[in-house]
């Protein structure tokens, strides 16, 4: 154990220089954005709390406590999903754990050094996210000074839990399913959809007036009642943080040894577990497969080649060979496949929470957001998977090299490859959300060209960016896609998607709120059109100076 400490400690300095010696101002940048998002939560969370408390709400009452329950609950889904996902990839597809199990090493040992890691990755957003809230929670209600020096031992602690459980169900997983994992993980996540649609199908309220009556409010806080019982750990960290926060040192000592207590006896129970599984599914993982080979592409290949049948054969066939990358590890496409059945859920039943009609300012509104949501969810699939992708190809573009195609060729075929799917999927997406709320046929086409111009420009800043600031020495997509390139192609993205939304969007529905539908709207067409124009214009820059620009960076790169 000492060794891999000794590792871990070294392996971090000698990055730390490194990054620093090359370019400082990368790491510079990546504080700076982490304090910016730490101090917007933390102004949302004041000026919440500010509110609670002018209006005599209770820092120990059931409001504040439902609120926590339902922050530390999500957070708790989140880290136990990420965690299991990351170790996935750590215990069963890294070459150093590959190596570390040939070494006369233990496999809890192993285990540990990799849940560690995993655990410190998955949980850093949990800390930018809840510090800054509970934060605000202490100076809103002016909590005595030993809760600010509680709170670490309650992060470290909360995670703890959660992180266990999710590596107890990777190895579970592993070790039932080596052999049917895509298809298992597949229907898992249809389950897991389809329950989420039906709690909140119940959840909805009858009417506008039912929305905001006593009655339906005690309904919705009898619903969440399972994440308020006496088991529940998110329930244990919301009355430790409260005990601590009015002064009760007692019982904040009691929920906070409650939460270290059952965090070790998981993390002692997936240990053991580990040292008598993990040799044992990585074996399976390693043999595993269908026992008979199928040859000639799966059926899904042949679908994709036909849809884009319109390219030439070799663009085609980079395109298969990126989707077989892709559907190939679950870590990847399971992330996007609940995000996707998330907002196909909340689409489907954002007109049913009203059985009145809807006014044209709140139809506007609502519709926008939809926009602007699918717009964000493009950005994160981009910035999480298509800007890792030619990084990924730095060990084995020699591979590549011997092909008899240009390099530039290989950049357009992951254009096109992520540009299918973003059309595919953003489309749907709004033009299913415009259905469901009833738009006109020109809010739609509005949002359609809006979304499209989204896809193809960030599509295009992921490839372009990925091939001119790329990172050849890690072999993890996530932690790709949160270095320096990373963090400035989401930063790009961001900005850009914003930009396009208020110029090809905005207009059209300030338009459709702001004046009379009798006093001759048409009359604003040619300033819509005009937005409409620019955002075509950028768009098409956004999407063919970084696609040159790397492919003059790829050109002169030597491997």
């Amino acid at each position: 154990a000492r060794q891999f400490q000794n590792l871990r400690y070294w392996l971090l300095r000698n990055t730390a220089r490194w990054l620093w010696g090359r370019s400082a101002i990368r790491v510079l940048t990546m504080l700076l954005i982490s304090v910016l998002i730490w101090g917007l939560v933390y102004a949302i969370s004041a000026v919440g709390f500010h509110l609670f408390r002018s209006n005599d709400i209770p820092h120990s009452g059931g409001i504040v406590a439902t609120l926590f329950d339902l922050l530390f609950l999500t957070l708790t889904l989140l880290l136990l999903v990420s965690t299991g996902i990351i170790l996935y990839s750590s215990l069963f597809s890294s070459p150093e754990t590959t190596f570390l199990l040939t070494t006369p090493a233990r496999a809890d040992q192993v285990f540990a050094y990799k849940f560690q890691g995993a655990l410190a990755f998955s949980s850093w957003g949990f800390v930018l996210l809840a510090s800054p809230v509970l934060i605000a929670y202490g100076v809103g209600y002016r909590a005595p000074w030993y809760f600010y020096a509680l709170l670490p031992a309650y992060f470290v602690g909360f995670v703890l839990l959660p992180g266990s459980i999710g590596a107890f169900c990777c190895f579970v997983f592993v070790n039932l399913f080596p052999r049917r994992q895509k298809q298992v993980l597949f229907l898992l996540a249809a389950t897991a959809a389809v329950l989420l649609g039906v709690w909140i199908y119940t959840l909805r309220p009858a009417s506008a007036t039912d929305a905001m009556s006593r009655d339906y409010i005690q309904r919705l806080v009898g619903q969440l009642s399972p994440a308020q019982g006496p088991l529940s750990p998110n329930h244990w960290m919301t009355r430790g943080v409260q005990a601590a926060a009015r002064g009760d040192l007692a019982h904040a000592a009691y929920r906070l040894a409650l939460i270290w207590s059952n965090g070790l006896l998981f993390y002692l129970l997936t240990a053991w577990v580990a040292g008598r599984w993990y040799r044992r599914g990585f074996n399976r993982i390693a043999t595993g497969g269908m026992l008979r080979k199928r040859y000639g592409g799966h059926w899904l290949d042949h679908a994709l080649s036909s849809l884009v049948g319109f390219l030439d054969r070799q663009t085609r066939l980079l395109i298969v060979k990126d989707f077989r990358t892709f559907r190939r590890d679950p870590s990847q496409w399971l992330q996007m496949l609940i995000f996707l059945c998330l907002m196909v859920l909340y689409f489907s039943n954002i007109r049913s929470f009203y059985q009145q009609e809807l006014n044209a300012a709140y139809l506007n509104g609502v519709s926008l957001t939809n926009l602007t949501a699918t717009s964000i969810l493009l950005c994160a699939y981009t910035g999480r998977f298509i800007y890792p992708m030619l990084s990924l190809e730095g060990r084995k573009f020699w591979i590549l090299g011997l092909l008899p195609l240009e390099r530039r060729r290989l950049l357009w075929g992951k254009f096109a490859f992520s540009t299918t799917w973003a059309l595919l999927v953003s489309e749907f997406l709004v033009i299913f959300s415009d259905a469901m709320l009833g738009m006109s046929p020109v809010g739609i086409g509005v949002h359609a060209l809006t979304v499209a111009v989204v896809s193809f420009g960030l599509s295009g800043l992921s490839v372009g960016m990925g091939a001119g600031i790329p990172n050849f020495r890690e072999t993890d997509p996530s932690k790709i896609a949160v270095g320096f390139g990373g963090t400035m192609n989401l930063i790009v993205g961001l900005l850009f998607l914003i930009v396009i939304v208020c110029l090809m969007a905005v207009p059209y529905h300030l338009v459709a709120v702001l004046v009379d539908p009798n006093q001759h709207q048409e009359r604003f067409a040619p300033w819509i059109a005009a937005g409409l124009a620019v955002g075509l214009l950028l768009g098409a820059a956004a999407t063919v100076v970084p696609l040159r620009v790397g492919a003059r960076a790829l050109k002169r790169m030597e491997f």
